[in-house]
């Protein structure tokens, strides 16, 4: 068993390292994209993401790191700024977001170093290769640029690179980036032309319109000219001037192509050309670092009219060349130290410079100090305000929580009243029912015993029509006495009595009522069925009342989970907008609470002139 737990602990190294890959293999297009530079492509690739919380930032990246120099600062002012999160993924992708934003658009481009350097360490927890393959780029990217070219370091990221070479591309980036290393290291120049001369190999690797290539071609360029093979390596220059044009990528890229060929044209004798070359390299400038542009333009213009014997503009544009260089600190790290080692020669300077560190420590030592202090403040400012705010957030919930309860107290109590008015009705009919079965009907047999005792002695017709009212009086009493549990409904079925109700109603008030019925096979309820009943009666009720109608359609429609039930009249309508259904008479508030009470929904649709429509669905 002891045994087995080495490999059991590399087995759950390996799945945790899978999942991750897996996770992110849905960014593969997208770094593939941005790898061969079709920046656009991965852009429309990274919008079929919908979790912002990735697009977005993956979005700033693809158009910060192709636009450049070229970009707009402002619009990537909050894009890239430095955010945390728990995800290694995405806190590589802030990372280097910000790495970008300080090392295209700030003046101190070593403040981008940091950014990367820890984007590499997130990058590693991911073991995702095209989010660290990327992140090399970003570094090797920085140490290409001049205000690293002679730091050493770089081999590590090389050989990491190296490490992770997929495909084509990967090579050409590889291969470029280790001859431009190679060539800022005298001792091994021998080596760089090695590795140089087998640049120009990679170029039919690639296809045609690869946006890869203007790279290819400007270090290829600068072999042939290390070479002098100047016209071979015009070939190149000119190469990238015109392929990279389109591609923002590639400003900087242009602008060494333009001052070369010009240069190319100067070593050749051409140094008048030379200058009307230069002229075109304004438009290759670079926006974020013109005092570089103009560092290397006056450099060239200074040799090109010194070769033209034109000594006092050669004098005037080496001294730009200067001051530029001064200006942007472009000069190497070690006359930086030797000047700080002058500085350092006497005792005194040494001392002068070690006070001067110490006060200028204290003051940053205070002044964080108060800055640490004004923070706790405002943080003790902002906990109370927020807490305040809880309190009185809190308070008002509590008070809605009241209003609510009380709210379903006086809903409750409404439920009961109503519970207790359609019992009293059911009561009261019942005991209005047993009083004329009981004592009216017994006392109509009796009379009508007495008249049948009468019959044979006086007026036989007056008496014949006697005994036929006061049996029909006596049917009608029966009748009414058998409907002491609602009558028929207890004995027949809901449909039936509302079928019986439609046809009385037709009969006696001259209304014509038509029941169509879907689904009442089954009866109901006893209890349920009395209550619909009730229901049907007061909105028939209410149509001879109000409604001036000639035709009512009653649908009484058994989905079995809801019965529906729809009344329509073609009366005089009215505007419902107009109207809240409490306030509508107690007809309609009678029948409002009994659909409440039996859990049921009530809907009003009408129109003056275009009659009323009355929907009540109840569940079963």
């Amino acid at each position: 068993m002891i045994r087995l737990l080495p490999k059991l602990f590399c087995f759950l190294v390996f799945s945790l390292s899978f999942g991750q890959q897996t996770k992110n293999s849905k960014f593969n297009a997208y770094f593939q994209f941005l790898k061969e530079l079709e920046n656009q492509k991965a852009i429309s690739q990274i919008s079929g993401v919908k979790d912002t919380i990735y697009s977005v930032p993956l979005k700033t990246f693809a158009n910060i790191t192709y636009q450049g120099f070229t970009g707009d600062a402002s619009e990537y002012q909050q894009l890239c700024r430095e955010r945390e999160s728990k995800n290694p993924f995405l806190n590589t992708i802030y990372l280097l977001n910000t790495g970008y934003f300080e090392f295209y658009f700030s003046q101190d481009r070593t403040a981008a170093y940091p950014y990367f350097y820890a984007a590499l360490k997130s990058a590693a927890i991911t073991k995702y290769k095209p989010l660290q393959r990327r992140v090399l780029r970003a570094i090797l990217q920085y140490f290409h640029h001049e205000i690293a070219r002679n730091n050493n370091n770089y081999q590590v990221f090389l050989d990491q690179y190296k490490d992770l070479i997929e495909d084509i591309h990967d090579q050409v980036y590889f291969q470029v980036y280790e001859v431009i290393f190679y060539s800022s290291v005298l001792e091994i120049k021998s080596v760089y032309h090695k590795k140089a001369a087998q640049l120009e190999s990679l170029i039919p690797q690639l296809e045609t319109n690869c946006k890869l290539l203007p790279k290819l071609y400007l270090e290829v360029a600068l072999f042939y000219e290390l070479n002098e093979k100047y016209d071979k390596s015009a070939t190149f220059y000119q190469k990238v001037f015109n392929e990279g044009k389109n591609i923002p990528y590639y400003t900087d890229s242009r602008f060494s192509a333009m001052t070369k060929l010009a240069y190319l044209e100067h070593l050749k004798g051409k140094s008048n050309l030379a200058i009307e070359k230069l002229k075109e390299v304004a438009c290759c400038y670079n926006p974020q670092d013109s005092l570089k542009n103009t560092f290397f333009v006056e450099y060239y213009l200074s040799k090109f009219y010194e070769a033209i014997q034109e000594d006092s503009l050669a004098l005037a544009h080496y001294k730009a060349h200067v001051e530029a260089g001064h200006n942007i600190n472009f000069r190497d790290n070690t006359l930086e130290i030797s000047r700080l080692q002058v500085e350092l020669e006497t005792e005194k300077k040494a001392n002068d410079l070690l006070l001067e560190r110490q006060a200028k420590k204290r003051f940053l030592l205070i002044t964080l100090g108060l800055l640490a202090l004004l923070f706790i403040l405002i943080l003790i400012g902002y906990l109370v305000i927020t807490n305040s705010k809880k309190r009185r957030k809190l308070a008002e919930q509590q008070n809605e929580l009241e209003k609510e309860r009380v709210k379903n107290l006086l809903k409750e109590q409404e439920l009961a009243s109503v519970d207790a008015m359609i019992a009293g009705q059911e009561k009261e009919r019942t005991r209005i029912a047993g009083e004329l079965h009981d004592d009216l009907g017994a006392l109509m047999t009796n009379v009508r015993l007495h008249f049948e005792s009468l019959k044979s002695s006086r007026a036989p017709d007056l008496f014949e029509k006697t005994d036929e009212l006061l049996n029909e009086a006596y049917q009608k009493v029966r009748s009414i006495a058998h409907a002491k549990n609602s009558g028929v409904i207890a004995n027949q079925g809901l449909l039936k009595a509302v079928k019986e109700l439609a046809q009385k109603v037709s009969q006696l008030n001259g209304l014509e009522i038509e029941v169509v019925d879907h689904g009442m096979t089954n009866r109901l309820e006893n209890t349920l069925e009395i209550s619909i009943f009730r229901i049907i009666q007061e909105l028939i009720t209410n149509i001879i009342k109000h409604a001036q109608a000639n035709s009512v359609t009653i649908h009484l429609i058994n989905h079995g989970d809801t019965l529906n039930i729809m009344v329509e009249d073609d009366g005089v309508g009215f505007e419902t907008r107009h109207v809240i259904k409490r306030s509508l008479g107690m007809g309609i508030s009678n029948i409002d609470r009994r659909v409440e009470h039996l859990n049921g929904s009530l809907t009003l649709e009408s129109e003056p002139g275009k009659g009323t429509t009355v929907i009540i669905d109840i569940p079963l």
